[in-house]
């Protein structure tokens, strides 16, 4: 019983995090992130609220993005937006980012200290 109920809980999961990301406004096409302040905006709405604001992870199963290498972070996310790699909620949100924006958003990672008051 234990074992269907995870199941079923997967699938819902795996359900309403495709309708999520297929149907909400955040992840709609938006102008190239050119600056700072954009990359930052971006992260805000888009990545913290699973990975978290300053590192404090919402749980164990987002990773830390925070001061990792900018090359890293960009070659991860432009895979997840290729299909390289595979996650419906990650897919969904880079999905139609562009590569200056997702560079932004790396850079903006990669050197969050440095942003921060």
């Amino acid at each position: 019983m234990k074992n269907i109920t995870l199941r079923i809980l997967t699938l819902l999961s795996f359900c309403f995090l495709t309708l999520a990301v297929t149907g909400c406004s955040v992840f709609e096409k938006k102008p190239a992130a050119n600056n700072l302040a954009a990359a930052q905006q971006t992260a805000f709405y888009t990545c913290d609220s699973c990975h978290g604001p300053k590192n404090i992870r919402v749980d164990d199963m987002s990773p830390k993005i925070i001061g990792q290498k900018q090359t890293f972070l960009v070659e991860q996310l432009r895979d997840y937006r290729d299909m390289k790699r595979i996650n419906p909620y990650m897919n969904g949100v880079v999905s139609k980012m562009t590569n200056q924006d997702i560079d932004n958003l790396a850079a903006y990672y990669s050197n969050y200290k440095q942003h921060q008051h």
